[in-house]
């Protein structure tokens, strides 16, 4: 009797039943596209924020009396292809290193003492295990540093700070004396910051000037990690061993400077706070938005259909009338209509999976410039929302069908 019905009604309704499908399948493409970018947000956005400079410093650990007395200490050059296997190796997406010293630069009869920095702009590194290089330098930390000519990539040459180079009178091109050896210029830098005012040249350079060969003073790290909640501010030295574990497998930006401590002998890891909490609030509030709007996709779907369902009941009233006075209970009455929301909803929600294919490709190429991965749960997650905006939107009908009163439709009908 059930199927004899739903058929009936739904070739009696076909233009109802077309547009109740479509907004069903718009419903449904709308929100499982945006929560299909709420699960890929946090990798792409991430990727997108890194731009903005490392999240994590790595320097010397001062200990004891060296921490009193001022004693220079440094990393080892050795140490810094270990930093790709740690647990997290696939998350650091750059680093570059530096070792800071102070040297005198004469150019013409000027002569100024400078803050001098040797580090790398592009280096190839290759990973144990790995096919393909690794970038780390300036390039993978820092791209945004405008140069003006070329990066110094060769022992003799080097560049120098815009605001210092505007100083000593120095252009592009230019020979001057660094710390009593000969160097060109082979680019001005522009930052915006400190960097303006120092002189940069390639590690080895700068080691061999120092006397300082293998080792480097910092390394800023940058990684792509999870944002940051109560349990991640909590301190590992009170954790069970439980909670020690989910911590140390879950990539906040705390966990991955622990493992870089544990694989660079003698450093300490710290997060930069101001770019890890930034990170996280933003993901967050960018998350809690798409959420929000997927929701009032939801409730728009659901109204338009609750609207074209009581139109629908409207033409329908003198049958729900006659059932009712043949004797169909309101558990009846409500089977019916939620049987053809359930159908309404599963055709409408096959169709809002095909389009939401397409929509969250759109976003993902016109926002990140790649496509975003399709993943499994794709498919229960729009058979789910489709039959939640049917459902939702049948309840008025429902309830507006299980209000009519048999004998004044019927009387009416006369």
């Amino acid at each position: 009797m059930l199927p004899r019905l739903l058929k009936r009604s739904f070739l009696n309704q076909k233009k109802s039943m077309v547009i109740m499908v479509v907004a069903v399948a718009f419903g449904t493409a709308v929100a499982a596209s945006l929560l299909t970018v709420a699960t890929e947000i946090s990798s792409k956005v991430a990727v997108e924020l890194r731009a903005f400079g490392a999240n994590i410093a790595v320097e010397p650990r001062l200990e004891g009396l060296a921490s009193v007395t001022g004693q220079t200490r440094y990393l080892e050059e050795s140490d810094l292809k270990k930093i790709k296997t740690i647990f997290w190796r696939h998350n650091i997406l750059g680093f570059v290193p530096f070792l800071d010293g102070r040297v005198d630069v004469k150019a013409g009869d000027r002569v100024r003492s400078v803050d001098a920095v040797g580090t790398w702009y592009d280096r190839k590194l290759r990973l144990p295990g790995e096919e393909a290089s690794f970038t780390a330098g300036i390039v993978s930390v820092a791209p945004w540093w405008s140069v003006e000519g070329v990066w110094a990539g060769e022992p003799d040459a080097i560049v120098m700070g815009s605001v210092l180079a505007e100083d000593l009178g120095v252009r592009q091109g230019d020979v001057l004396s660094v710390g009593g050896l000969r160097f060109s210029v082979s680019g001005l830098l522009t930052t915006g910051d400190r960097e303006d005012g120092q002189v940069f040249m390639e590690l080895s350079a700068l080691q061999q000037l120092l006397g300082a060969e293998g080792r480097i003073s910092r390394v800023q790290v940058s990684a792509l990690t999870t944002p940051m909640d109560d349990f991640a501010y909590k301190d590992p030295k009170t954790m069970t061993r439980t909670e020690y574990e989910k911590w140390y497998c879950t990539g906040y930006v705390t966990s991955i400077a622990k493992q870089i401590e544990e694989v660079m002998s003698g450093s300490r890891a710290r997060p930069v706070w101001n770019v890890a909490e930034t990170e996280g609030k933003v993901l967050e509030k960018l998350r809690l938005a798409i959420y929000l709007l997927s929701f009032i996709a939801l409730i728009a779907s659901a109204i338009g259909l609750g609207t074209t369902m009581v139109t629908s009941l409207l033409r329908r009233v003198e049958e729900v009338g006659l059932m009712k006075a043949l004797g169909a209970d309101a558990m009846g009455i409500v089977t019916i209509f939620l049987s053809e929301a359930v159908v309404i909803g599963l055709v409408g929600g096959f169709i809002g999976l095909l389009l939401s294919f397409w929509i969250s490709r759109q976003v993902g190429l016109l926002v990140f410039g790649t496509e975003l991965n399709q993943k499994a749960l794709l498919f229960p997650l729009s058979v789910g929302v489709s039959l939640l905006i049917a459902t939702l939107g049948s309840l008025l009908p429902i309830v507006r069908a299980l209000r009519i009163k048999p004998a004044v439709v019927l009387k009416g009908a006369e």
